[in-house]
């Protein structure tokens, strides 16, 4: 549906802590399942804002998902923070990453960090592509290997939201998976 530009978004005011303490409080048996550290850092003073949340909780858990298959050991942390682009005080997260699809802006950014495997600079724009895979493995390990498709749909979905996702990353260190979404900061938490 999305290929075809059919699909919708069902635009709601969410808190957001709440929501992503959701997400996350989901996903965390799988993780610790696997003997990784999970935490949660998300603070009660985010905006609110405006968005699709079946959306915003595939993208979540998609993340959320890579990094618990590509972290054999350690940890992932999930947080969010919110980003002025005006404001050079804030805690860039991802520095001279943020999204160009607004200047001046506001933004959310809601974190999956991981100490995993990583992916080398010459690969983190193509893994948004579909059907491309970094190490995808052997066919019999189908558990790892996917489909190639998770971070394309992600992406378009984020992007759907009038938002982003982008990466940093280095071979073994890990990840940090950033979903960028515009903030309207005039909005009480």
């Amino acid at each position: 549906r999305m290929a075809a530009g059919r699909s919708e978004v069902h635009e709601e005011l969410v808190r957001l802590r709440p929501f992503v303490i959701d997400v996350a409080s989901e996903m965390e048996p799988l993780a610790t399942g696997r003997g990784l550290t999970f935490s949660i850092s998300v603070p009660a003073t985010l905006p609110r804002i405006v968005t699709d949340l079946s959306h915003l909780r595939r993208i979540l858990v998609n993340l959320i998902g890579n990094a618990i298959k590509f972290t054999p050991s350690g940890s992932i942390v999930i947080r969010a923070m919110q980003i002025r682009d005006d404001d050079l005080t804030a805690p860039a997260p991802t520095p001279g990453r943020r999204p160009m699809l607004v200047a001046h802006g506001s933004w959310v950014a809601l974190q999956v960090a991981d100490s995993g495997i990583g992916i080398a600079a010459i690969d983190q724009e193509r893994i948004f592509e579909e059907f491309e895979q970094v190490n995808p493995g052997s066919r019999a390990d189908s558990g790892r290997r996917g489909t190639g498709l998770g971070l394309a749909i992600s992406r378009r979905l984020a992007r759907l939201l009038d938002g982003d996702i982008s990466v940093e990353s280095d071979v073994g260190n890990g990840s940090v998976f950033t979903v960028w979404l515009p903030a309207d900061s005039t909005k009480p938490a």
